[in-house]
């Protein structure tokens, strides 16, 4: 895998506060390392990144809300092309999609670059299952124990996301995201 861009970058798998839910996960290409960890609360949150200074964050979470009903255009455009996203207004995704923006809008404070990811739409993509995705990462990087749950190995993928985006590998769907920069 060659690195063009060396950098950090952090994927969340964001979940409620205090559910020890979250997974995070690092990709660092200066030293071709990854790291995981699941996380419970906004300040365990906010403190693994700051203690990393990523180049960019993705979040598996919706950082926007939509401006008529409980989709945004970017679940209508990813549903053309076979991908499924949870509207953000769905049910308990509400609460979800709030946390979200309020976390997203913390670090973009601190001056970070935060983006929304799927990482489930990046493994789709990339045609890989999340026993592929480990695979290729622990043969590609050193890191720690192997990943221990789904919330890291999504967190993990959130992070592979952010490199590919770096590398100009990604193609972003905007639209409806009320916290979209110009």
């Amino acid at each position: 895998m060659p690195l063009a861009v060396k950098g950090i970058y952090v994927g969340i798998d964001l979940a409620l506060p205090n559910r020890k839910r979250t997974g995070f996960g690092l990709i660092n290409t200066g030293d071709r390392t990854y790291a995981v960890d699941t996380l419970s609360t906004r300040e365990e949150i906010i403190n693994s990144v700051l203690r990393q200074s990523p180049s960019l964050i993705c979040i598996d979470a919706p950082l926007g809300l939509p401006k008529n009903g409980i989709n945004r255009l970017v679940e209508v455009k990813a549903r053309r092309l076979g991908l499924r996203l949870i509207p953000p207004l769905l049910g308990p995704m509400r609460w979800l999609t709030i946390y979200g923006i309020q976390i997203a809008s913390e670090l973009r404070k601190y001056g970070f670059r935060v983006l929304e990811v799927h990482p489930t739409s990046t493994l789709r993509i990339l045609g890989m299952s999340r026993q592929d995705f480990v695979k290729f990462i622990t043969l590609g990087l050193r890191g720690g124990p192997v990943i221990s749950n789904e919330h890291e190995v999504d967190a993990l993928v959130s992070a592979f996301t952010c490199l590919l985006h770096d590398h100009g590998c990604t193609e972003e769907l905007a639209g409806g995201l009320e916290d979209e920069a110009p």
